[in-house]
């Protein structure tokens, strides 16, 4: 591991080190060079290009305008199977106060609840509600463009 790479680990928490563990070096370091493509592409200006902000948007107009408390992730490949968890703790402890920044209580919903499985583990439990009942789940299909490695 070269000078620059032990730089890289002062800047990181435990979660990210585990990560960098898990994935190797190499993988870890396009893992933070995807996020980092990720976070340029919030700071387009044109929404048909902004991917993070019309998904950011359309959650907020989905929780706030039309009242559905739950959101579902379904990821189509089983390297995505922890996704949903993943995507949980960052959004539900990130937008799920009840406070604003400053400590004062908002008067609109917060985030919603997120939840999901593989497609192909949940299409014959809660697939059938959300197919045949009468509660409105707004569903993101996630997959790979290309398969991974």
């Amino acid at each position: 591991m070269g000078l620059h790479r032990r730089a890289l680990f002062r800047h990181i928490d435990g979660r990210r080190v585990a990560l960098a563990f898990a994935l190797g070096m190499d993988r870890f370091l396009d893992f933070l060079r995807g996020a980092n493509a990720i976070d340029k592409l919030v700071l387009h200006k044109n929404l048909r290009n902004n991917l993070p902000l019309f998904s950011a948007l359309l959650g907020i107009w989905n929780r706030n305008f039309l009242s559905l408390p739950t959101t579902a992730i379904i990821p189509y490949s089983q390297a995505l199977s922890r996704f949903p968890a993943h995507l949980q703790q960052l959004d539900m402890e990130s937008n799920g106060k009840r406070i604003d920044k400053k400590g004062r209580p908002v008067d609109f919903d917060t985030g919603p609840i997120i939840w999901g499985e593989p497609g192909t583990n949940g299409q014959h439990s809660f697939y059938q509600s959300i197919h045949q009942g009468t509660t409105i789940v707004p569903l993101e299909f996630i997959g790979f463009k290309k398969k991974p490695i």
